[in-house]
């Protein structure tokens, strides 16, 4: 058996050292594979940075652009915007003033309102005084004119009487109304 496992063993080294120069062959063959796969890896990875990089040196040029431009559209609106509300608030304090000034006016025509008011209303009052007063001295005349015929009558009936009395009987007869 001894003899079998030195043959097995000499089996063994020399399917050993038979199989190194093979081991030799493919290590070399599979490192240059590993190293051709790193670097199209490290270039693919390089590419892929430089186009991130590109990509974002034209996204970073274009956003300052854009931020750019709004800051250039905010400034000229705001400038215009400025120019609006100042003709705006000037127009408002215009109108304010304008308010004022009519509202003196109308504070000025209330008080000669009122004074022509009052003014009217006495002269009216003064009116309807002098209809009363023309009233009663036309009651009065009425009440004289009536009292004046009754007197006539009076003065009449008298007369009658005082010719009868006389004997001027005929003459009153004729004298009657």
């Amino acid at each position: 058996m001894k003899t079998a496992l030195i043959a097995i063993a000499a089996a063994v080294l020399i399917a050993a050292a038979s199989a190194l120069p093979a081991y030799w062959i493919g290590d070399s063959h599979g490192e240059a594979r590993v190293q051709q796969a790193w670097d199209n890896d490290t270039k693919s990875r390089a590419t892929a940075a430089l186009e991130e990089t590109n990509t974002s040196r034209i996204k970073e040029q274009g956003h300052a652009n854009s931020v750019t431009r709004a800051v250039d559209d905010f400034h000229a609106a705001q400038a215009s915007a400025a120019a609006h509300g100042a003709a705006r608030l000037a127009d408002a304090e215009r109108l304010q003033r304008a308010a004022e000034g009519r509202a003196a006016q109308y504070l000025a025509m209330s008080k000669a309102g009122a004074a022509e008011r009052d003014r009217l209303a006495s002269h009216a009052a003064r009116l309807d005084a002098s209809l009363a007063e023309g009233r009663r001295v036309a009651e009065q005349l009425r009440a004289e004119l009536i009292d004046r015929d009754q007197r006539i009558a009076l003065l009449a009936d008298i007369i009658r009487a005082d010719r009868t009395l006389f004997g001027n009987a005929s003459a009153a007869e004729a004298n009657e109304p």
